[in-house]
């Protein structure tokens, strides 16, 4: 899931029409920004999107381990099974201008602000299984300039014009439920009541 959602901010980046604009193509990349400095990474001269940090949502943890679904009204029947709850992650995103004219990387910086600003709110449709399908929010976060400064110095050192965003809410599921057997009848017979 979490590389579906960078592609779609890549591509949101990338919209002929709204997008950022350069001769060359596509600006936008999703790629590991420390390898900047890499001919060969194919990074010079693009607007690139990097993970920064992901971090499980507290507020959403405490799921139910069961989920029951209405199979029949007459008789009344449902289905249960067990599975692990969903993970809910917040995703930390660093979207930074390498670009070989200053100019350039800020009015890039600036359309990716404008970009994010009106579209806050993004959706992933999974064609397959429509059920894994879901919104994220993003928006601009921000840092005190010390951990800016340790976060470029991970990075390579080379700091260059950027924008931090936090990506909330990613849901991520297990794929395999577990059938849960439902007591449908019980024999009252066998109990003994003094």
């Amino acid at each position: 899931m979490i590389d579906n959602v960078l592609t779609i901010l890549k591509d949101k980046l990338n919209d002929s029409v709204k997008g950022l604009k350069d001769h060359d193509g596509e600006i936008a990349v999703v790629d590991d920004i420390a390898k900047h400095d890499d001919d060969t990474a194919g990074l010079g001269n693009k607007v690139v999107i990097t993970l920064l940090s992901v971090e499980e949502e507290s507020t959403m943890k405490n799921s139910s381990w069961y989920n029951k679904t209405k199979i029949s009204d007459t008789p009344l029947q449902y289905d249960m099974k067990k599975e692990n709850p969903p993970a809910y992650l917040n995703l930390y995103v660093m979207i930074a201008a390498n670009r070989t004219r200053y100019s350039n990387a800020l009015i890039n910086i600036s359309k990716v602000i404008e970009i994010f600003q009106t579209n806050n709110v993004l959706g992933y449709t999974d064609s397959t299984t429509p059920a894994n399908s879901f919104n994220f929010r993003i928006e601009l976060h921000t840092i005190p300039f010390e951990q800016l400064s340790y976060i470029w110095g991970l990075l390579g050192g080379k700091v260059m014009p950027s924008a931090l965003y936090k990506i909330s809410v990613i849901k991520i599921a297990a794929t395999d439920p577990i059938n849960v057997e439902l007591i449908d009848e019980v024999n009252i017979k066998s109990i003994k009541v003094n």
